[in-house]
């Protein structure tokens, strides 16, 4: 090769590399751009969602769910590295929606249309700027933020008196049956120590949500079919409500048998976390179960 095919081939490199740099440049200043604006519309946002995971009980697992969801991002960051980027104009009109629901949200003072437009948004700037191979592969991880939002407030108050309804019900039958005396007046029970009273926080709702979102943990990661995943999912609720009946079933026994500032102190406060531990080995329990009949099939 002469000195001058030499020079040539310097130059093209040079200028590829060039055109490289400017390219990362130009990626960069707009992800920086639109990361700016990401902030500008949603800061007030993400700074309720803080305060709502930090002071409502029912919400307390929030903080736990974006970084839950990064490690689902990471735990397919091969096949991410994989998948051509091909970015989408559709995701634009995502985007505008989310825009049009904050927009509305904030207008309307209605914080729960503010957390789905945030979603919304990030499925938007994913099929943007990522194309639709790679946001196929994001949609569970970035679904899964739907955990972190809150309810409006009329569906957290007749959820909670529901499943507070269905919970007190069936744990004064079970302590009744267990030889509890005792006489129920709404989510009022006397019993032979004194006045026990069930507030919204024993309704479960918490451990629901909670659970839910561990159960969806659970299913994402079930081997088989479409439906083993779907009972994995399910599966979370009935246990959940079955763990707060246990619940309140064994504060009613304490408060018989020894006290209801018993019932209502320390043991109250503990006896949440071990339920949702118990609730938590039963999810285990039915994966093990759908993954012996998988196995079974298979062999």
């Amino acid at each position: 090769m002469d000195l001058g095919s030499q020079q040539a081939t310097t130059t093209v490199t040079l200028d590829a590399a060039a055109a490289g740099g400017r390219i990362r440049l130009a990626t960069a200043a707009r992800m920086a751009l639109v990361a700016v604006l990401f902030a500008v519309i949603y800061h007030r946002t993400a700074l309720t969602l803080w305060t709502t995971w930090t002071t409502n009980d029912n919400y307390s697992h929030g903080p736990l769910v974006p970084l839950a969801s990064l490690a689902l991002v990471w735990l397919r960051r091969a096949r991410l590295a994989q998948a051509p980027i091909r970015p989408d104009t559709r995701g634009l009109i995502l985007i505008a929606l989310a825009c049009v629901v904050q927009l509305f949200g904030i207008r309307a003072d209605v914080f729960a249309l503010q957390g789905y437009s945030l979603l919304v948004m990030a499925f938007g700037l994913s099929l943007t700027f990522l194309g639709v191979p790679a946001t196929r592969l994001l949609a569970f991880p970035l679904g899964y933020l739907v955990f972190m939002l809150t309810f409006p407030p009329v569906v957290v108050n007749t959820l909670s008196f529901k499943l507070k309804e269905i919970t007190v019900g069936a744990s004064t039958h079970a302590a009744e049956a267990l030889g509890v005396v005792l006489r129920r007046s709404g989510m009022t029970l006397y019993l032979v120590t004194g006045e026990l009273r069930i507030e919204n926080p024993c309704s479960g709702l918490r451990s629901l949500i909670a659970l839910v979102a561990t159960g969806a943990i659970f299913a994402y990661v079930q081997q088989g079919g479409w439906w083993r995943r779907l009972i994995m999912l399910a599966s979370a609720v009935p246990i959940a409500m079955a763990g707060n009946v246990v619940r309140i079933t064994l504060l009613i026994l304490v408060g018989h048998y020894v006290s209801v500032d018993q019932a209502t102190g320390a043991f109250h406060d503990w006896s949440g976390y071990l339920i949702y531990a118990v609730a938590l080995l039963g999810l285990f329990a039915v994966r093990g179960l759908l993954r012996r009949r998988t196995a079974g099939k298979a062999s």
